[in-house]
């Protein structure tokens, strides 16, 4: 008798927790939806305010849910990060435009793999309005200034070759011998 209330027990608790996980799972979905809607507007007011130290906290928070966006939001969040990247420039904070290039080159590679038709019409949409916004070109530029970066960072950058100045350092391998030196420049026998 009291094993089967033990089983018993133990399928209801069982079961108790399985309804409590999937139903929390299900509001989580749609708080993250709501939060990012929320974010978008907030991103909205940094930006037209100018307040550039607020609108990068969004659209940091933002980029987290770039598979969830939708164009509009995609396009929203890359001007973030070019006006970012644009104030950055001007008061030479390399590591902090560093940062936004890097996060504007994630942004726009996955939002394209995601949808890339309509991220694309949404780009266009966006030039429309604002022909210094292309986009694709902005992200080529990005990832040049990474790369060049990164090459200067790891030392495979190649720069120009020095120009040699030691002249008599270099010799031809069989022009000159010991015997062609002058006696007090030959090496000890």
């Amino acid at each position: 008798m009291n094993k089967n209330i033990a089983i018993i027990l133990f399928a209801a608790v069982t079961a108790f927790l399985c309804v409590g996980c999937g139903r929390s799972k299900s509001e989580h979905v749609v708080v993250d939806t709501e939060t990012v809607e929320v974010q978008q507007s907030q991103l909205e007011e940094a930006l037209t305010s100018g307040n550039l130290k607020q609108a990068s906290v969004m659209a940091d928070s933002m980029s987290l849910f770039v598979d969830d966006f939708t164009p509009e939001q995609t396009v929203q969040v890359l001007t973030a990060f070019v006006s970012i990247h644009n104030d950055a420039s001007k008061k030479r904070e390399t590591r902090r435009d560093l940062e936004t290039l890097r996060k504007y080159v994630d942004v726009y590679d996955i939002a394209l793999s995601v949808n890339p038709k309509d991220t694309r019409a949404a780009f266009k949409k966006a030039m429309s309005r604002n022909p210094g916004l292309d986009f694709d070109s902005i992200a080529k530029a990005f990832r040049e200034k990474l790369n060049q970066y990164d090459s200067m960072q790891d030392g495979s950058l190649s720069a120009a070759k020095p120009v040699e100045t030691d002249t008599v350092a270099k010799r031809d391998s069989g022009a000159s011998t010991v015997k062609d030196l002058p006696m007090e420049l030959r090496p000890a026998e």
